[in-house]
């Protein structure tokens, strides 16, 4: 938890921060499920041109998480099957995402979270704790990835947005006391959580590009 003095300095350094759009709420079951495991620690061309595959190859067949469930069955659930898998699915040889990706999809189905209104509900009612720990590889930053492509008002802890408060701060955070900050930052500001992290993100980004 930031003290008093700290959060102040994050707001300062947020509101000097330049404001840019992002409105996006998945609009497809499956495409969540498949951009909750690709988009963390991938390059935004990998994402986009993973997703732009599985668009043009793959979409008219795999429609529900039924679908889903009978292409993961068709390869076997270890490396070799798994790099097939992603390659299937996204025309990349990413086997350990193919893996989360399997268990991403058995979670939602031990929950009967089958469609895309059911996924809304459950990021709505969700916790973090409901998550981090019961999939191989996916983390705190994954699930507010997911919660916030479903809508949530909330941050994504990243590497960017963890350095980002780290560097305004003078201290590393972790995960969760960096969302807890944002969140009331962004309150603070009048702000959109969603609109602050990705403020931040395409904030941070440019530092990098420079």
């Amino acid at each position: 938890m930031l003290d008093t003095k700290e959060l102040a300095a994050l707001v300062s350094r947020c509101r000097a921060v330049p404001l840019t759009e992002y409105e996006y709420v998945a609009t497809d079951f499956v495409v969540a499920l498949l951009e909750t495991v690709m988009d963390y620690q991938n390059a935004r061309t990998t994402v986009q041109r993973a997703g732009t595959y599985f668009a043009d190859n793959r979409l008219d067949e795999v429609r529900t998480l039924g679908d889903l469930e009978r292409v993961l069955a068709r390869f076997p659930a270890d490396r070799a099957g798994n790099d097939e898998l992603a390659q299937y699915l996204w025309g990349y040889h990413h086997w350990r995402r193919a893996q989360e990706l399997r268990g991403l999809v058995a979670y939602f189905r031990e929950r009967n979270v089958t469609d895309l209104a059911a996924l809304r509900a459950w990021a709505v009612a969700s916790t973090a704790d409901e998550f981090v720990g019961r999939i191989k590889g996916l983390g705190t930053a994954v699930y507010h990835g997911l919660v916030m492509r479903l809508g949530v008002e909330t941050v994504k802890p990243d590497v960017h947005i963890l350095r980002f408060v780290s560097d305004a701060i003078g201290r590393p955070v972790n995960e969760v006391e960096s969302v807890e900050a944002l969140e009331q930052a962004a309150r603070r500001l009048d702000l959109s959580p969603r609109r602050l992290d990705w403020s931040i993100w395409e904030y941070q980004r440019s530092l990098g590009s420079r």
